[in-house]
């Protein structure tokens, strides 16, 4: 697969994921993403295959890979829902992670920035995410891009 610049900052490149990079994304994901479940590199390869054209890569200038975002188009939504929220088409960005040494850096930006190019590109009107909310910094880039909360997902322990 060619590569496909798709947001350049100093040092840093973003670009579609491919399948050689998959073990590098898996370990990066083990590593910091924020979430409650690790996804092992089983889960990481099926994202990829499911949904290629909406996964994307960050590399440094030595080609290492030091962020990704992944997500899809959510398929099945009810059309009374679709109609709440006047939108024909919804994408879903269902995980993103960046090697803490290049956090604050505008790496996070150029994954969501690519990845809602391709989302727009494709003609999705309106794009979900959750975001655990200790991730203060996380949710900042995302109010930034134009996010905003739309539901709580709260739990109790019960135990």
């Amino acid at each position: 697969m060619s590569e496909i610049l798709v947001a350049s900052l100093p040092l840093v490149k973003v670009r579609r994921c491919s399948p050689q990079d998959l073990q590098a994304v898996s370990e990066l994901a083990e590593k910091n993403t924020a979430f409650d479940t690790t996804r092992t590199p089983t889960d990481i390869e099926g994202m990829h295959s499911r949904n290629p054209e909406y996964f994307f890569v960050a590399t440094d200038d030595h080609g290492r890979i030091i962020g990704f975002v992944t997500g899809y188009e959510r398929k099945g939504i009810p059309d009374e829902v679709l109609r709440g929220w006047n939108a024909k088409r919804v994408g879903y960005v269902d995980l993103i992670a960046v090697d803490p040494s290049h956090r604050r850096m505008g790496v996070g930006r150029a994954l969501m920035n690519a990845i809602l190019g391709e989302f727009h590109s494709n003609h999705v009107d309106v794009v979900n995410l959750n975001a655990p909310a200790e991730q203060k910094a996380a949710i900042g880039l995302y109010r930034k891009l134009g996010f905003s909360v739309r539901a709580y997902n709260m739990r109790k322990r019960l135990t």
